[in-house]
């Protein structure tokens, strides 16, 4: 690959591309288990794009270790954004209700709803720009690397611009990978892994333009990423 660019296309150049898709769109039906897989194929493919091969690994559920790592740092950021503005939603519309009665409360209790609303949009796009580094935080330092916000906001720091430009094509791969859902979901089976395929290019283009290399040895106690 020269640039990210050819992120977009690369997964369509290996010759066994639409079984290997198709295969993991499966495997992601099974709840959990299915993304932990997903997540470490699209890290074999990382691995695959540092050795030079533009190739996908066949699929199956050899990368459900792999993935773990990964799937846990994504759950607990995205359960923590749920708590934050779940608890500003709640008691917005408890400060409404409580407030019918009272000038000034129910406004007030608007504005905090209204402000829950624009923090969950802003945090989902930070989350989305952020994961190429957050990818590689948890490759080099297992759970607690990946969950080391300050110092993935260090990272993004040292070379921002790619980090940008490498954050606004993870949002297209994840953007593509939904595209499915336009016919009642089905589609979906072959856009979702195509989108993990796109991310993986995206991590490994990240990695070259921010000068990382490649994970570090696995955190004792947490499993290998």
């Amino acid at each position: 690959m020269n640039g990210l660019s050819d992120s977009i296309a690369w997964p369509s150049r290996d010759p066994q591309w639409i079984p290997k898709v198709l295969l993991n769109g499966l495997i992601l039906l099974i709840p959990v288990v299915g993304q932990m897989v997903v997540y470490g194929w699209m890290l074999t493919a990382v691995d695959n794009l540092r050795a030079g091969r533009g190739e996908l690994p066949p699929a199956g559920f050899s990368y459900l270790g792999r993935g773990v790592n990964l799937f846990v740092v994504f759950l607990v950021y995205t359960l923590a954004l749920l708590l934050v503005v779940g608890a500003l939603l709640v008691g917005g519309a408890v400060i409404v209700v409580a407030g019918a009665d009272r000038a000034g409360l129910a406004p007030l209790g608007f504005f905090i709803d209204l402000l829950g609303y624009g923090l969950l949009i802003l945090a989902v796009l930070a989350l989305y720009l952020l994961n190429p580094a957050i990818i590689v935080s948890t490759e080099r330092g297992g759970i607690s690397g990946g969950l080391d916000l300050p110092a993935v906001v260090r990272m993004v720091r040292v070379n921002f611009e790619a980090a940008l430009q490498a954050g606004l094509f993870a949002l297209v791969a994840y953007l593509i990978g939904g595209l499915g859902a336009i016919a009642c979901g089905i589609g979906q089976i072959f856009t979702a892994p195509y989108g993990f395929a796109i991310l993986a290019a995206v991590v490994h283009h990240y990695e070259r333009a921010a000068g990382e290399r490649g994970p570090a040895v696995p955190v004792k106690g947490e499993t290998a990423s």
